[in-house]
């Protein structure tokens, strides 16, 4: 109708039709930035232009709508806003409960969360330790918290990671310690709780008091997370460790979370868990769980969450052998002594690397990769022999989850019914 009236350019130059034309224009920005394939390659950049474009697009709907008649469409438009609004408040509120705690009975008033970092240049990984403000937030196996560094120009990004692990200091010593809710934590009997890599000796801590037991103030929570530097934010934490002689770096470090679920691995007779690089954090927690469920000091009335699991093997490929050391000789040290637990490690990089890491710290390292197949069809038939269940944790890149994916598939065609596949996320 413009085009036959020759007033298309009048009709297009009106206020209310240039901001429906921009809003339309900027969805469609907006769904651009959001494909996969930016949001993984450039997080920074799809971070900021959704929140931009966010913005844009709402401000763009009320000009757009302003000319009826007492604004009545603005009734659908300010939800909107509440939403976004109400959404960053919370969230702020969450970092603070999160990382703040104030405490009259303590010596200091207030605590804030507390972060260590070091690069490893050989096994190529950032290994992020942070002591939350708030030692009551239990982390379980499969969780996640989101990363903020707030005292620098990106600060108000969040950035997704699982916990790799999780143990509590008392003063030198680092111990594996049942979770809070089998046993009040302000009153935790240690007598019997394993030492972890990093303690000042491998006997156990007998505590600091007859009864052998520890207050609240006196347990530092430790969370691990391993950081593969990429580009962006991982990027910027490794050229923070260079910058120090020593590699390492004291920064700030806010958590939000945790979020997520965990799978009952404990409800398995057998487990199998295969891991890809960093993928390692979602296996180590499931690790770490299965030797507090079958220690001497978890509460006999849950029966039901009990462990269940008779042997619990690790699969773990990665290109750095230097990395598997590190691991090993903290996080997995107490599980390697164990007869129910067995490990397989391969590095993909340096076989010469591997062959000198298994000499020097008894940790036996192959070349190369695992063939998946044979391995997974192989403990099939041995839990159906045994009539025993059979899990199957896999967290690792696509190509390493494909394979298992089948080889899980080809084992319940061939009749091995009592499996059960768990897939962990390695990517976001």
């Amino acid at each position: 109708m413009f085009i036959q009236t020759g007033k298309a350019w009048r009709g297009m130059s009106k206020t209310y039709v240039l901001w429906g034309i921009l809003g339309t224009f900027v969805m469609i920005l907006l769904l651009i930035t959001s494909l996969d394939r930016i949001r993984i390659a450039t997080y920074e950049l799809f971070l900021i232009a959704h929140v931009v474009l966010s913005v844009l697009t709402i401000v763009a709907c009320f000009y757009h709508t302003i000319v009826f008649e007492g604004n009545e469409y603005w009734k659908y438009l300010w939800p909107s806003v509440a939403i976004w609004v109400i959404d960053r408040f919370l969230r702020i509120v969450r970092l603070c409960y999160c990382n703040l705690h104030v405490s009259i009975s303590n010596k200091s008033l207030v605590k804030v969360s507390a972060s260590r970092m070091v690069y490893d240049e050989t096994a190529d990984v950032v290994r992020l330790e942070v002591t939350p403000g708030i030692p009551s937030l239990q982390p379980s196996p499969g969780q996640y918290y989101f990363l903020y560094q707030p005292f620098r120009l990106t600060g108000w990004e969040s950035h997704p990671f699982t916990i790799g692990a999780w143990s509590y200091e008392i003063g030198d010593q680092t111990l594996l310690v049942p979770k809070s809710e089998r046993k009040p934590i302000n009153s935790l009997d240690v007598s019997n709780v394993p030492l972890l890599a990093g303690g000042t000796s491998d006997r156990d801590y007998q505590g600091n008091s007859e009864s052998g037991t520890l207050r609240e103030e006196e347990l530092k929570l430790k969370l691990t997370f391993w950081v593969r530097p990429y580009d962006g934010w991982t990027k910027q934490l490794r050229q923070q460790c260079l910058s120090s002689p020593e590699k390492t770096s004291e920064t700030t470090i806010l958590l939000e979370g945790p979020y997520g679920e965990t799978f009952p691995l404990w409800r398995y007779e057998s487990v199998l868990i295969i891991v890809g690089g960093t993928g390692i954090a979602s296996a180590v927690p499931y690790i770490q769980d299965h030797l507090r469920r079958s220690g001497e000091d978890w509460d006999g009335r849950l029966e039901n969450e009990k462990t269940r699991v008779r042997d619990m093997e690790l699969v773990w490929t990665t290109k750095q052998a230097a990395f598997i050391q590190d691991v090993s000789r903290r996080e997995l040290k107490y599980a390697l002594k164990r007869e129910d637990f067995n490990a397989s490690f391969y590095a993909t990089r340096d076989s010469t690397a591997s062959s000198e890491y298994s000499t020097e710290f008894g940790v036996d390292i192959q070349s190369g990769r695992p063939h998946l197949q044979s391995l997974i069809m192989s403990r099939a038939c041995d839990a159906c022999s045994a009539g025993t269940s059979l899990a199957i944790l896999v967290c690792g890149p696509s190509k390493m989850a494909d394979e298992a994916r089948a080889a899980t598939h080809l084992a319940m065609r061939q009749g091995y019914r009592s499996i059960k596949f768990v897939e962990e996320s390695f990517t976001w």
